[in-house]
């Protein structure tokens, strides 16, 4: 469950939008909630040049940090920067952007629902207890969320500010909508209420305490930029790792290098998805086994949508060709492709009859060969997935 923008229990809904990007529908949603806002909602980066023109003393250059900020609500800017630089990678900016902001007694909590349970920094129930300055504490927070959720970037809006102000203290309420954005061009769009309590320290105003409530909590699917449809299987992954296994008749399943006394993952092999470059050119090949050195048997080519198999090894090759052959019942030989990213298959053909392909998760992947598959020299065939 998300930290930095709770979710509401139940609510979480999927929507799909067939052949409207992501940007797209982000730039309506925006134009929609500026709309509604009954010209409210002051953008905290925007200094009120009206009131600076009547008051005759009001800085009225444009905010980009606290330092330079003519007020309380600009610290609402200073939340989006620094939370925002800590989306897209950049902790120690966010850090910093945090250290300007905050007060020396600053806490902050976080609230899943109105109402709900909640989590309080700096604290015992936090879950960042070892910092150097509560700015850290802030983005290293926030950085724990993003970096598990696999988020790519993220971008918050604080919408409707309104600041009631009392000398050298000032409150703030506002909402708060965040898309974070993930790899396989879906956003989850956060949405909460937003309030802070900021005081001056050294004629600087720094925000006190901050409080964000969850009340909504939503994943946007979109289509492949510019393709109108659906991702492809295997389109979004850029990493992968094989491992083979045998399963001969009456006995367990057992790795390939266990056959030989090595450890399960000693002849694991790894590739980058490549659409020019054939993954696994020489799948099985093996230096200094207790077997010798072994000769590649099959090229395993991965490609969007599709798996292709390719026996590569001679007809007289000194260890494969004792592996040639009809596979009778019971014998399984399966090749298990655990990718960084889901591969979006849900189902799968093949020219192969004596093929499965088994959906162990959304990062896992297990191609069985089983009785009535001719192992010889030049067989191909290739797996579909949709």
């Amino acid at each position: 469950m998300s930290k930095e923008e709770p979710r509401r229990s139940g609510e979480r809904q999927k929507g799909r939008f067939k052949g409207l990007t992501l940007t797209a529908f982000l730039i309506v949603l925006t134009l929609v909630a500026a709309a509604c806002s009954d010209g409210t909602a002051e953008p905290a980066s925007t200094p009120d040049a009206e009131k600076a023109s009547d008051a005759g003393d009001t800085d009225t250059s444009s905010v980009r940090s606290q330092a330079n900020g003519d007020g309380p609500e600009s610290l609402a800017l200073c939340f989006a920067n620094s939370i925002d630089a800590v989306g897209r990678g950049s902790l120690d900016a966010g850090v910093a952007g945090f250290d300007e902001c905050l007060a020396e007694d600053y806490v902050f909590e976080f609230q899943d629902f109105p109402g709900g349970p909640s989590t309080v920094c700096p604290g015992d129930g936090c879950p960042v207890q070892d910092f150097s300055s509560l700015g850290e504490m802030r983005a290293v927070f926030a950085d724990g969320f993003f970096v598990n959720s696999g988020y790519i970037a993220t971008q918050h809006q604080v919408l409707n500010v309104d600041v009631e102000q009392n000398g050298d203290q000032a409150e703030v309420v506002a909402y708060i909508q965040a898309q974070h954005f993930l790899p396989d061009n879906s956003v989850d769009i956060a949405w909460n209420d937003y309030s802070y309590t900021a005081v001056l320290e050294d004629d600087v105003w720094k925000m006190d305490t901050e409080t964000i409530v969850g009340t909504a909590f939503l994943n946007f699917q979109g289509s492949v930029v510019g393709g109108g449809g659906d991702v492809a299987p295997l389109s979004s992954v850029g990493e992968v790792t094989m491992r083979n296994t045998l399963q001969d008749p009456g006995a367990d399943e057992a790795t390939f290098p266990s056959l030989f006394g090595q450890a399960d993952d000693a002849y694991d092999e790894f590739a980058s998805i490549s659409a020019d470059d054939v993954e696994f050119p020489t799948a099985l090949s093996q230096d200094g086994t207790p077997a010798g050195d072994l000769n590649g048997l099959y090229s395993i080519d991965l490609a969007e949508g599709s798996i292709a198999f390719e026996v590569v090894a001679d007809p007289d090759d000194p260890f494969w060709s004792g592996v040639f052959g009809l596979f009778p019942e019971g014998k399984v030989d399966r090749y298990y492709f655990t990718f960084d990213q889901p591969h979006g298959a849900t189902d799968f053909t093949s020219d192969n009859p004596n093929l499965n392909v088994r959906i162990d998760s959304e990062t896992e992947l297990v191609v069985e060969l089983m009785a009535g598959y001719d192992l010889q020299p030049g067989v191909n065939f290739t797996v579909e997935l949709s």
